[in-house]
């Protein structure tokens, strides 16, 4: 039987680029759909001076996703669901204890 093996998704991707190979100028690329990574997106950006989540949404997290939108016909966003008994809420409960918080337009934005 096998094992599963966690691993980080940066790691596979020196083996990736060896596959593509880059022929045109991606500045002016246009594509049918863009998908993103909310969570990625979030941990990505900085919240500068923003001190609240409807501060970070409008001023940081919005014009980021409104510029990727620049490029292509549709977007997408997707972001990560724990399902009670799925393999990520499973691998998420044998990680450290996370102090969890409710977010509000008005919450404060955390310093991490």
């Amino acid at each position: 039987m096998g094992c599963l093996r966690t691993v980080t998704k940066s790691d596979l991707m020196p083996c990736l680029e060896n596959l593509a190979s880059v022929k045109e100028d991606l500045s002016t690329l246009r594509v049918q759909v863009n998908i993103l990574d909310g969570a990625g997106i979030i941990n990505m950006l900085q919240p500068g001076t923003a001190k609240t989540f409807q501060g970070y949404a409008t001023g940081v997290f919005v014009p980021y996703v409104k510029s990727q939108l620049q490029h292509a016909d549709r977007q997408d966003i997707f972001w990560d669901l724990y399902m009670a008994d799925s393999l990520k809420a499973d691998t998420r409960s044998k990680r450290k204890k996370e102090v969890r918080r409710r977010v509000e337009p008005s919450s404060a934005v955390s310093g991490n």
